[in-house]
This record gives C-alpha cells, structure tokens and sequence, in this order.
C-alpha cells in the first residue's frame, strides 16, 4: 500500500502483488486536501483536519477475479499471506471481495475523472515507494491507457518528511490538536494510510 499526496489530494493504490509485472491492482482512493507546508505549497495557506481529510475521499475498490481472468493479471502468495493476517477491519475495506467491487476500467476512469477535476496538469504526485507506481505503470502500458499522471511528476513522500523534519525512516511526529495517530489511525487501511502521510507532509515535528 502506498500514499500520493498532490497538491490538492492524496491517493492511495494497493495491491495484491510484489511483482509489478503481473501486480493486481486492489484500491484506489483519493482525498481533497490543501497542505499548508509554505517550502512544498507556497501558495497554499489552508489547514484541513483529519475528519476533513476522510470526509473529501474518493475511493474505489477493484474486482481482483475480473482483473485475472480479463487480463491475466497474478497475485503474489506472499502478499496474499500477509494481507490475511490483518486486522478484519482493514482486509474488509481492502482486501475481500464483496458486490461493491468495481471492475479495474470503471475504478480506473474515476480516478482519471477525480484528477481532471482537480484542473491541474503540473501537480507533484506524492507517492511513499515505487512500487505500486510500478504497478499502475505496467497495467497501464498492458491495456494502452495514457497515464493519469506523466512518471516525472511523480515524488517519494519518505524523502520528503525525513528532508522536511529530519527524520531517517520516513515518518514523523504530528502536531495536530487532538490528533494521535496511535488512537486515530488503522495501519493498512487505505483512508487511513492516506490521512496520515498528509498529515506528517503537513504537520510533522521537526526532529532537532
């Protein structure tokens, strides 16, 4: 699972596959924010909650079974192992297939249509690792789609909390009223994994 953080939203991709080359693509999910870090946003001066943050999400969940028969796409035993044995919580909203599910075209399109709304073609893409990016990018050029966004407006969001707060692993204290991530987020869960890294790229404690 990874986390984009744009200039005006955060998206998570999830997938059921280490090997990008045959990876399944399992959620997506989005939220409208507008970070208020001056040296990533100048122009930016709003500061969203994270209730705020939740209530703006966009988020889908793929038919995985559509995505192996249709275009025979694989997923890895080992991720598949590691998905069940999280909490039930989180393999519902991410993981076990349920009639919501929507096939990979259908997710995909919404995406597409949620960042054409945003009206913003120099956005910096915000991404924790590379290889769910690898994910996308090959299903991508399996079913000769135009990318949602070009690869170069892509960035690392670990880089830039251990630049921005000097850390060394990629994660950060928040200092947000009332908010602790200890109590308030789901580790794995695709909204909560989103909320989060917005949250440190916004309102991390620098380390001294």
């Amino acid at each position: 699972m990874i986390t984009f953080l744009l200039e005006e939203g955060v998206l998570t991709v999830g997938t059921l596959s280490g090997l990008f080359t045959t990876g399944l693509l399992n959620s997506l999910k989005a939220n409208i924010i507008d970070p208020g870090i001056e040296n990533v946003f100048p122009s930016q001066n709003i500061e969203p909650s994270p209730q705020e943050l939740r209530d703006g999400a966009f988020f889908a969940k793929f038919n995985v079974v559509e995505q192996m028969k249709e275009y025979g796409r694989e997923a890895n035993k080992s991720t598949m192992d590691w998905w069940n044995k999280q909490c039930r919580n989180v393999r519902v909203a991410s993981f076990l297939p349920n009639f919501m599910d929507c096939s990979f075209m259908d997710g995909y399109e919404s995406m597409r249509n949620w960042a054409d709304s945003k009206n913003d073609t120099k956005c910096w893409v915000w991404a924790r690792g590379n290889l769910d990016q690898l994910v996308m990018d090959d299903i991508e050029e399996q079913l000769g789609l135009e990318p949602i966004w070009p690869y170069a407006r892509w960035r690392d969001v670990r880089t830039a909390v251990d630049f921005l707060y000097n850390t060394t692993n990629g994660y950060v204290d928040v200092d947000y009223p009332g908010f602790d991530s200890r109590n308030h987020i789901t580790k794995h869960n695709p909204i909560d994994d989103c909320v989060l890294d917005a949250m440190m790229m916004m309102y991390g404690v620098r380390n001294e």
